[in-house]
């Protein structure tokens, strides 16, 4: 499969099951200074269970700036 990195970006249009539009660590390869999410990983149950659980958090995180955001 070759090398790649795990990266904070944007989770949209990853095939990972991320909610879109968090700051999620994936794992990507880089290439003339572009990166692009790294497909068809497999992913047991036990990290399946993490990665729902740490999106869950990030959206709440998020949901609670944007609440903050707005009342101020």
């Amino acid at each position: 499969m070759g090398e790649f990195v795990s990266m904070g970006v944007i989770s949209d249009g990853n095939s990972y099951g991320v909610p879109d539009d968090l700051l999620y660590s994936f794992p990507v390869v880089i290439k003339n200074k572009t990166w692009k999410f790294v497909e068809g990983l497999p992913i047991n149950d036990f990290s399946r269970e993490k990665m729902d659980l740490t999106a869950k958090e990030l959206t709440e995180e998020k949901e609670s700036a944007f609440e903050f955001l707005s009342s101020a």
